[in-house]
């Protein structure tokens, strides 16, 4: 117990610095604790990415619904019947071609 109070007092007041032990390591334990700061913030990096890359993902899936919905407006838009409905609600003069195409060789 008193060893333990020992040790605690010169942790304390700094006096384990000056150990010939901690002397001999003191370059081991400085590139521990380097190397703890270097791991700790490469995982709140590796967070940060990922909550970057789960935001990213979410706006890409909207950009391709908001596409989606644009080729089929289009697509429904471009399509002969609803340009004639178009054109008669209109009153506009222009028909269909009833005839069929003729190619000229």
């Amino acid at each position: 117990m008193n060893k333990t109070m020992s040790l605690l007092q010169e942790i304390l007041n700094g006096n384990i610095l000056t150990h010939s032990w901690f002397k001999k390591q003191a370059r081991i334990i400085g590139l521990v604790a380097i190397l703890t700061f270097v791991y700790i913030y490469r995982g709140y990096r590796a967070d940060f990415q990922i909550k970057e890359l789960s935001a990213l993902q979410k706006e890409l899936q909207d950009v391709e619904y908001t596409q989606l919905t644009i080729h089929t407006n289009l697509t429904k838009a471009t399509r002969q019947s609803h340009i004639s409905n178009t054109l008669k609600a209109n009153g506009s003069s222009l028909r269909e071609n009833n005839k069929p195409i003729t190619y000229i060789p």
